[in-house]
């Protein structure tokens, strides 16, 4: 009995030494266009813009989106997108699944990731937009 304590207690800490598998991926987006903002989105990419947005909000609602965001770096406009996937190959399909990515209106690049630390807006917080 004593030996099989010892026994599950090696390979419980051989299984907690092991990394988690990467389950969760980040996208980041770009747009093609190099003066592209949002403030000068054209009536071309206004319905490519809504199919984004709608994409998105359809893998928060399946669970799949962890976070998306949007930088207002000086040096260009480009966005993120935090998503859970089993494998790399259906982060990529999700990727390539996006509207605005199918458009050619963004591109960007899918690499693993691992949220470590987060902290949840406070209940009643507005969104900062």
């Amino acid at each position: 009995m004593r030996s099989l304590l010892i026994l599950s207690a090696i390979l419980s800490a051989a299984a907690l030494a092991q990394p988690a598998p990467l389950r969760q991926f980040i996208y980041r987006l770009e747009p093609v266009r190099k003066d592209f903002t949002l403030q000068n989105i054209t009536e071309a990419e206004r319905p490519i813009v809504m199919e984004h947005a709608a994409y998105l909000k359809s893998l928060t609602e399946a669970g799949k989106l962890t976070v998306a965001g949007q930088a207002f770096d000086p040096a260009g406009f480009w966005g993120f997108v935090v998503i859970t996937a089993p494998d790399a190959e259906t982060a990529s399909a999700m990727f390539n699944a996006d509207p605005a990515v199918k458009s050619r209106m963004f591109r960007g690049a899918v690499v693993p990731f691992r949220l470590v630390f987060y902290r949840p807006p406070e209940p009643g917080a507005a969104p900062n937009r």
